[in-house]
């Protein structure tokens, strides 16, 4: 066993290493490129947000999206109420001059929509999706963006997403971090995500995108009509994001990742009990990738955290150390270097006073 177990141990560590560096030559090459500048196009853009009993949340999302640098004609906000129980909608709504069709001039547009209206008593499974497509058909602008109710957008968003737009980009990815906070449990959320996040950017310089958040996810519209939108995924409750992503690299289409120093900032869950339903949730639609990349990338990780987990339980069994400190060594130096980078690129290096204690508790996380 111990032979077998070391053997495996270098195998995965060598494996582990080499896509993690992989990874990092990719993101390196997206990291390095600056923003586009200069006069450009504006296209009519339509920020889609679904939520359920978000009242508390709204607020800010709103003003955020009202402080973006970008004409208030040339963008509209879309907030699809689904089936909340908290009046946020209504009160959102009245705040915004939506409900009586009269906004502000120096504001863009918000509409409030009900997707309980909308359904008339019809069930769906995958509710989010359904409001985002029907905050969708209500749009005939040229981009739609989607986030979250519980985020914050930086005021230079829609600018650096128009001009990520060229003519041959039919599909933009963008960062997607933790807002500031304090804690282990904050600490163990936003370096997680900070990792997500440059895997994101690692497959879309590799010309093979697979993860894409649906707080700062970006297509034309037209697009998401030809890929025939969530049909053959709405029978997942998850998976807005990632699963149309992969229907839009199955029709040819191109994704390109927004450039900048200034990501879209989501809350972090309270408790360590939410966090383990919201990764249960999200994991729930990993059997349905088809991605063979993201396939790969998710199976190495996994092993490999089980075998270091293995090492550690064994120990006091065959009192080698060597497959332990050359997992746990190799896992734990070619993450930090990768986390390093991005957090510095996106100015949240104070994260890193955490890292030890995140890189121990990971691996039994990951396989849990």
């Amino acid at each position: 066993m111990p032979d077998v177990l070391e053997f495996a141990a270098v195998l995965s560590a060598l494996l582990y290493g080499l896509w993690q560096l992989r990874n990092y030559g990719q993101w390196r090459s997206l990291a390095a490129v600056p923003p586009a500048t200069g006069a450009t196009a504006l296209p009519k853009i339509a920020v889609i947000v679904p939520f359920r009993d978000e009242a508390g949340n709204l607020p800010g999302l709103v003003a955020s999206l009202r402080r973006q640098d970008y004409p208030p004609a040339a963008y509209e906000i879309i907030l699809v109420d689904d089936h909340s129980s908290d009046g946020g909608g209504k009160t959102v709504g009245a705040a915004a001059g939506a409900r009586e069709g009269f906004p502000e001039p120096a504001l863009p547009q918000v509409r409030v929509l009900s997707l309980a209206e909308q359904l008339a008593g019809r069930q769906v499974v995958a509710h989010k999706k359904a409001a985002l497509a029907y905050g969708i058909a209500q749009t005939t602008a040229e981009i739609v963006l989607t986030t979250d109710a519980d985020c914050t957008l930086p005021p230079d968003l829609l600018p650096r997403l128009a001009r990520a737009f060229t003519p041959l980009t039919d599909v933009v990815l963008g960062p997607v971090f933790i807002s500031e906070g304090s804690g282990l449990l904050h600490a163990f959320q936003a370096l997680d995500l900070a990792g997500y996040q440059l895997y994101t950017a690692a497959m879309v310089a590799g010309g093979a995108p697979g993860l894409a958040n649906g707080a700062c996810l970006a297509f034309r519209r037209e697009r998401f009509l030809e890929a025939g939108g969530y049909a053959g995924v709405d029978h997942l409750p998850s998976g807005d994001d990632v699963l149309l992503l992969h229907k839009f690299n199955a029709a040819g289409f191109r994704a390109d990742w927004l450039p900048g120093h200034s990501p879209v900032y989501t809350k972090p869950v309270g408790t360590w009990r939410a966090l383990w339903l919201q990764r249960l949730r999200w994991a729930g639609k990993a059997g349905s990738y088809v991605h063979p990349g993201l396939q790969f990338g998710q199976a190495l990780a996994y092993l490999t955290s089980l075998l270091l987990m293995l090492a550690l339980l064994t120990l006091p069994w065959h009192l080698r150390p060597r497959p332990l400190v050359l997992l746990w060594g190799t896992k734990f130096l070619v993450d930090y270097f990768l986390l390093r980078s991005v957090l510095q690129k996106y100015r949240q290096a104070e994260l890193l006073a955490w890292y030890p204690v995140v890189a121990f508790l990971y691996p039994f996380y990951l396989v849990a």
